[in-house]
């Protein structure tokens, strides 16, 4: 492992802390500061929503901390845009310590962005030990709650191959074995767990791993039955999923199969 240790090192960023103390936001009533706390779900709702449009970030970290720690848990995945923001902003690096400590609680709170985000963090050489395992495993868990955007990233990770130009041809296939064993491995206890379930979990992260070939050898026919089954718990993707064309042509290709047997 001493070459992939070459290929990622990087100190952990420095905490930048966190955006400051909150302020006094006015109540539906209009009559003065009137903590989140005490706020009901539409009135959180809403003023999630005007916190979210605020144009400055630091304006709108300070109303989201609130919210978040009151128990409104989306605001949790709204906070880390908003440091993302401010970052690119300022030019300097996200204050990855605030952001991971964002994503924890959303993942914890069964939103499955907050694991998306984890996984970039292990990702990310720039934060930490580089842990792509770690990463995959976090991708993983937020493709069972529909991330999509998790499925985009964890194709990457599974489709990486080497090609440092400080190493020869031998060790860069050499590295990339290692890296797709290290994938598969942390993958594999996740995946048993899945297959030994047969619940909305399991038809969503199978139906995205057959169907982009992650883990498993890639397979329109089975993709097509975990979204079916999906599809028929009334879960939106799997409808949504079904309406790709290649599907229409597997189809096809199962007809065809049939006609050479008969």
């Amino acid at each position: 492992m001493g070459l992939l240790k070459r290929l990622f090192q990087g100190g952990a960023a420095e905490e930048k802390g966190s955006s400051g103390s909150s302020s006094g936001i006015s109540g539906p009533s209009g009559q003065g500061e009137n903590p989140v706390s005490r706020m009901n779900g539409d009135e959180k709702l809403d003023y999630w929503g005007q916190a979210c449009r605020l144009s400055d970030p630091e304006e709108r970290l300070r109303r989201l901390e609130p919210l978040a720690e009151s128990g409104f848990d989306a605001a949790w995945i709204s906070m880390i845009d908003a440091y993302l923001e401010l970052a690119r902003q300022q030019g300097t690096d996200p204050p990855f310590e605030r952001v991971e400590y964002c994503a924890r609680k959303a993942a914890d709170a069964g939103i499955p962005d907050g694991h998306s985000h984890l996984g970039m963090l292990c990702g990310s050489p720039l934060y930490g030990e580089y842990d792509p395992a770690g990463a995959a495993r976090e991708f993983l868990l937020a493709i069972e709650g529909g991330s999509e955007l998790a499925v985009r990233l964890l194709l990457d990770c599974w489709n990486r191959e080497f090609h440092e130009e400080s190493f020869s041809k031998e060790e860069n296939a050499r590295i990339t074995a290692l890296f797709h064993n290290d994938i598969k491995e942390a993958l594999k206890p996740e995946i048993e767990r899945l297959a030994g379930e047969d619940g909305r979990e399991t038809c969503t992260a199978f139906g995205f791993l057959y169907f982009y070939g992650i883990y498993f050898e890639p397979s329109l026919s089975r993709a097509k039955e975990y979204f079916t089954r999906l599809s028929e718990m009334g879960i939106s993707l799997g409808r949504r999923m079904l309406e790709n064309p290649v599907f229409d042509d597997d189809d096809d290709d199962d007809e065809d199969d049939e006609e050479e047997d008969g």
